[in-house]
């Protein structure tokens, strides 16, 4: 017999317990999942004090190396930079495609593997928002400090936008526009409470989990080549640290807040058909815009999913960017995309 005393004691165990065995089922369920130990501490160049750039790798200013890749005008004589953040377990080469399109309108594309992914150092570890802001900065200033009075915009896919958002929120990004395609705006006040309840409680219990998506029925992308490739090119992240997991929400967060103050030159892109970003949050977002925003715009995609530069329309998408950028280039707010829709 449990005792008075005892019996709140016992009916929080109870509850705790059914707790776990609820989120262990739901994981089990829906995700194929194995354990990977906490990684050492990274060693870094503490004695570097500034950013480098080189043919194959930004440097940040604590020494870690990102991989990239550049696309370089055509004709040899680039009359804007466009830096590319990729998306969640994706990487650099996720721009292939859109990095050789602009190359042939006069435009140099830069995009790199940001912390954790990719061809870094510590794939499948978080680092954290802020670190990935920073990186952002520096990178941005470097390039200004090499190509001055060259016009620089920023590109955030997925992930990368949530990135963009953040940084310009923390710092005083200087670019003359900034394209959010996709962003990742999911933040816990769009998510469900047994999602957000799961995730905590993971989060606390089972940080270095990793779960797969194989349980999801979630479809990126109507470019079923591409999806195909993407699970045999051994760079893009197959499983997810529960920990990551739960720092990528934390910048979905920040992302969704730092929406309230988006004062630069935008390009907001969105597909209809984006399972990953539902509608709710797109909607939270544009609802958290600033009153004021003539600087910002939008083209919604009836045919769109989240992977919107590589869907089978991604020419389309890849089109849009190209006339938005090279309006900013003509007048100090970017015109009009024809058939876009103004927010």
């Amino acid at each position: 017999m449990i005792s008075h005393v005892k019996k709140p004691l016992f009916l929080m165990s109870l509850l705790v317990l059914m707790l776990t065995t609820a989120v262990f089922y739901y994981i089990s369920y829906n995700f194929s999942w194995s354990f990977k130990p906490p990684k050492p501490a990274l060693k870094v160049q503490k004695n570097i004090s500034d950013a480098l750039l080189t043919k194959t790798a930004f440097i940040s200013n604590d020494g870690y190396q990102h991989p990239l890749k550049i696309w370089r005008a055509k004709n040899g004589n680039h009359k804007a930079i466009v830096v590319c953040l990729h998306g969640f377990n994706d990487y650099s080469s996720s721009f292939t495609s859109l990095g050789k399109y602009l190359s042939t309108q006069d435009i140099k594309t830069i995009a790199y593997d940001q912390r954790g992914f990719g061809g870094t150092n510590s794939p499948g570890y978080w680092h954290g928002g802020s670190v990935m802001a920073d990186d952002l900065f520096s990178l941005v200033a470097l390039i200004k400090s090499q190509e001055q009075n060259m016009p620089i915009f920023v590109l955030g896919s997925s992930m990368g936008g949530g990135v963009v958002l953040k940084t310009l929120s923390s710092t005083l990004l200087d670019v003359n526009g900034v394209i959010l395609v996709a962003p990742s705006v999911r933040g816990r006040t769009v998510m469900p409470w047994y999602q957000r309840a799961t995730l905590w409680l993971a989060a606390h219990t089972i940080p270095w989990a990793q779960i797969g998506g194989g349980g999801l029925k979630i479809t990126p992308s109507d470019n079923i080549a591409m999806l195909r490739d993407l699970r045999k090119d051994p760079l893009i992240i197959k499983k997810t640290i529960i920990a990551t997991v739960w720092g990528l929400v934390n910048l979905m967060d920040d992302a969704l807040l730092a929406s309230n103050d988006l004062n630069a030159n935008t390009l907001l892109l969105y597909g209809k058909k984006d399972e990953v970003i539902p509608p709710v949050a797109m909607k939270k977002m544009i609802d958290s815009l600033p009153v004021k925003r003539t600087h910002i715009q939008k083209i919604i995609y009836d045919e769109g999913y989240h992977m919107l530069l590589r869907d089978l329309q991604g020419w389309l998408v890849q089109s849009d960017i190209n006339i938005w950028i090279q309006n900013a280039l003509v007048v100090n707010s970017s015109r009009v995309v024809e058939n876009q829709q103004i927010l």
